[in-house]
């Protein structure tokens, strides 16, 4: 069973960590705290699903960048499609693995990297991400490691949440306050905070 009272403090905790964060900035440590206590240690089965329908929850919340830079371009839902595949088990984890791996490069090699196209492309290689996940039923996939910065990772390594995140605000944590739209981070992960896990919890 999971702890509702621990998820509701590590929430709180984390909206403190939001709110005194000048780049509205919530931080991966705080992330990581809410998502062990989303871990419902008598069933990895279903916090495995709950880990994965908050990423899926994640990439539609932000998927309207990508569409108004490709309108015509169905890959994000080709990868939510996907995604759904690795929960029902109807298709194989390393050929999914494969498949947005080669989504991602397809992107990068086509549209390439700037300020125009990043929010589209941060968008992608969040639902890589979302995919690569879902591939490995280990609840502990997000949590493993003793990881606390999300730009101290590798580029590979950003987990879905941080992409989106980054995606709304037009730029990653690391870029001066003036270059990116600071208001739309924290909009998000106050979303992300009230809305989307409560939303997953309930399911």
């Amino acid at each position: 069973m999971i702890d509702m009272l621990a998820v509701s403090s590590a929430i709180n905790r984390a909206k403190i960590d939001l709110s005194a964060s000048p780049k509205g900035i919530l931080s991966l440590e705080s992330r990581t705290t809410i998502w062990i206590a989303m871990n419902d240690p008598a069933d990895s089965e279903a916090s495995y699903f709950n880990r994965t329908r908050l990423k899926v929850l994640c990439v539609n919340q932000v998927k309207s960048i990508w569409t108004r830079m490709f309108p015509a371009d169905s890959g994000i839902d080709r990868m939510l499609q996907l995604t759904y595949a690795l929960m029902g088990k109807s298709v194989d984890p390393g050929a999914a693995e494969n498949d947005a791996s080669r989504f991602l490069q397809n992107v990068i090699a086509k549209i390439g990297s700037n300020a125009t196209t990043d929010p589209a492309l941060m968008v992608a290689d969040a639902a890589t991400a979302m995919v690569v996940s879902a591939c490995y039923r280990n609840p502990d996939y997000d949590t493993a490691d003793n990881d606390v910065d999300d730009d101290e990772l590798a580029p590979d390594s950003f987990e879905t949440s941080y992409m989106c995140a980054s995606a709304a605000a037009g730029g990653m944590n690391w870029m001066p306050v003036d270059q990116v739209n600071v208001e739309a981070r924290r909009a998000f992960w106050m979303w992300y905070l009230d809305e989307a896990i409560p939303a997953v919890l309930r399911s």
